[in-house]
């Protein structure tokens, strides 16, 4: 039996809201305040582990981060019509079609150096590695990576001072399998952390490709099971709606179709783009780990030491329990309570606390995997992750 929750003192774990997929300031194109004011408005909404995921470049987003890191000495290697350019890069010595330029980016050059993007941290806060990598050449997905070092593309987002139409690529432009290893090789923590799948379903991404990358490296976690800024696009019709989820946003029918085949796979929910500098959003984990650093917020990660939610606030789980016989949660307020098992829905109840026995099969779980996901009346929806009782080979775990 694989359960992430095993010998889990639920009463001593700290609870550390957090997420593997935010962005503090896209495009960078501006030094304005406006990476400032995301992450108080973070902040405000509870967020304390920030493993910042911006990308123009794909690059770590920490205290001491400028603008000037990526236009003047940017730290790793680009390429030319596929030609290696070696680090350390300032872009002001690459950009000799500066004529070509419309006159309000003239101006902005040469670059000049500039001050941290943050004029202030709360104490309470903790900044992560990490960033959203993309444009893989053999599969169409994007990628988080909590943890890890590593860094891609080059700053100019939108083309404005024209390098890829001189031969600089924007992404990673090269096979997601290199690009994985690159990842692991740079995580901070080596049993904390890896690579989340971001947005599986609005990428268009099948079953068989999302269980090729999990079935990669075991530091593959999972997938983004809910994100709002997906959600938010949707429903204002920026975004076609998305296939074979009934909600937007949602990835939660691709999640029990993989859990289904033995394959584990955490799940998470994220805000990506829809932390703005006002207003309220939606999704984040919640964190277990033991003592408040970034080296035990990483290991959370790694170990499914989490549940993912919507809000972060009111409804907690008190306790979770599971064995070959039967799965247990306990809540701290009463809320609806579902046990989800192999894509179905197994057992429902309301109040604090619930259990579903889980049928036997020759003495053995007659299920691949349990989940238990929890709603109240305001809308909060906690997403425990799941216990695998079958391995992809359809081994019993337990």
């Amino acid at each position: 039996m694989n359960n992430p929750y095993e010998s889990l003192n639920w009463r001593t774990a700290l609870r550390v809201a957090s997420t593997t997929h935010m962005h503090i300031s896209t495009p960078w194109e501006s030094p304005t305040p406006r990476a400032q004011i995301r992450l108080d408005n973070a902040y405000r909404h509870g967020l304390r582990h920030f493993p910042i995921s911006n990308y123009y470049p794909s690059a770590p987003c920490l205290a001491d981060t400028r603008l000037s890191d990526f236009r003047l000495r940017q730290a790793w290697p680009a390429t030319r019509h596929g030609v290696p350019v070696p680090p350390p890069i300032n872009w002001n010595d690459l950009i000799t079609w500066k004529d070509e330029l419309p006159e309000e980016i003239r101006r902005h050059l040469p670059f000049k150096e500039t001050g941290p993007i943050f004029s202030r941290l709360p104490a309470d806060v903790l900044l992560s590695k990490n960033a959203e990598h993309h444009s893989f050449t053999n599969m169409p997905c994007h990628v988080t990576a909590p943890g890890s070092a590593m860094c891609s593309g080059h700053f100019d987002a939108r083309g404005q001072f024209a390098l890829p139409q001189h031969g600089y690529p924007l992404g990673y432009n090269g096979p997601w399998q290199d690009a994985f290893a690159e990842a692991f090789r740079c995580l901070d923590v080596p049993d904390g952390g890896g690579v989340v799948i971001a947005h599986p379903t609005w990428s268009r991404l099948s079953d068989a490709q999302v269980e090729e990358m999990l079935a990669f490296d075991p530091r593959v976690l999972g997938i983004e099971i809910y994100n709002d800024g997906v959600a938010i696009g949707i429903r204002n019709g920026r975004y076609p709606p998305e296939e074979g989820e009934p909600d937007p946003g949602y990835s939660i029918h691709m999640w029990d179709r993989i859990l289904s085949k033995g394959r584990r796979c955490f799940g998470f929910c994220v805000p990506d783009h829809a932390i703005k500098e006002e207003g309220g959003w939606l999704g984040r984990v919640m964190l277990l780990p033991p003592a408040f650093t970034d080296a035990d917020c990483l290991r959370a990660y790694r170990q499914g030491r989490f549940y993912a939610c919507l809000k972060g606030s009111g409804l907690d789980v008190s306790d979770f329990a599971a064995n070959p016989r039967r799965v247990a949660v306990t809540l701290n307020v009463p809320a609806h309570i579902k046990f989800i098992a192999d894509g179905r829905t197994a057992h429902t109840a309301k109040g604090f606390s619930a259990e579903w026995e889980i049928p036997l099969n020759d003495g053995a779980p007659a299920v691949t995997y349990v989940r238990v996901e929890v709603e109240d009346e305001s809308g909060e929806r906690l997403f425990l992750q799941p216990v695998m009782y079958r391995g992809t080979d359809g081994q019993r775990l337990a």
